[in-house]
């Protein structure tokens, strides 16, 4: 089954941003006043205890969620403020290696073997270095999590026609069931246990204003591969 996102559903799915993005932005400075009060009065109940006192740990597993609550509101700012791509010439293939460099951690620690293949003539692409590497640590991320212990993720990248230039991160996880698949761009849609829903909403915005565009096939019981296209030139 394969599935890309069509011109009508992205403009959809523009307006629905907006308007979670108009929430988001409202609600983000009420939430984070009072978590700042919260993390200055733990700082200082935390000093109180010993470096080797068992309530550190809980301390730190306060601290750990406090983050990933100001994580999410960062991803609602980033809805309710959307920016237009800083583009610079970059040399793709390194790119992408820097990337993997950094989700590699992550695959040693959910026991994933992580492997690439990076065309050696990948040209340099006028982009935001940084929303691209967004991009493909949010998929490649994902692949992890869908491949499990003892899975594989396959990260490849190359010239598709001298047009584009064209990465696919593939997982042997169990793949995406039909009833799942017209929402997995959706806002707030995951499968993810701590997911945000947000990482595919998010990268497929960035690769649309890049000019580009995100594919998907999967089949259920054997994977999913995500392939997105940056134009050439």
């Amino acid at each position: 089954m394969a599935y890309s996102f069509p011109g009508e559903d992205r403009q959809y799915l523009t307006e629905k941003l907006a308007i979670v993005g108009e929430l988001a932005a409202g609600m983000a400075h009420e939430i984070r006043n009072p978590l700042t009060s919260i993390r200055g009065f733990l700082q200082l109940l935390q000093n109180k205890f010993e470096p080797e006192a068992l309530e550190q740990e809980y301390f730190a597993i306060m601290f750990e969620e406090l983050d990933r609550i100001n994580n999410l509101i960062k991803e609602f700012l980033s809805l309710s403020r959307p920016s237009q791509p800083q583009l610079q010439i970059t040399p793709f293939r390194q790119l992408v290696a820097e990337a993997l460099l950094l989700a590699e951690q992550e695959a040693i620690m959910h026991e994933v073997k992580l492997v690439h293949h990076l065309a050696p003539d990948l040209p340099l692409l006028c982009l935001d270095p940084g929303q691209i590497k967004q991009v493909i640590l949010n998929l490649t991320s994902n692949a992890i999590h869908a491949a499990g212990p003892g899975g594989m993720v396959t990260v490849t990248a190359c010239l598709d026609g001298g047009s584009y230039v064209v990465t696919s991160i593939a997982d042997n996880g169990p793949g995406i069931a039909a009833e799942q698949y017209e929402l997995i761009f959706e806002p707030f849609y995951t499968t993810k246990e701590n997911g945000t829903g947000l990482g595919l909403t998010l990268s497929n915005r960035i690769i649309a204003d890049h000019g580009g565009k995100i594919e998907v096939i999967s089949k259920v019981g054997e994977g999913s591969c995500f392939s997105f296209y940056l134009p050439v030139g």
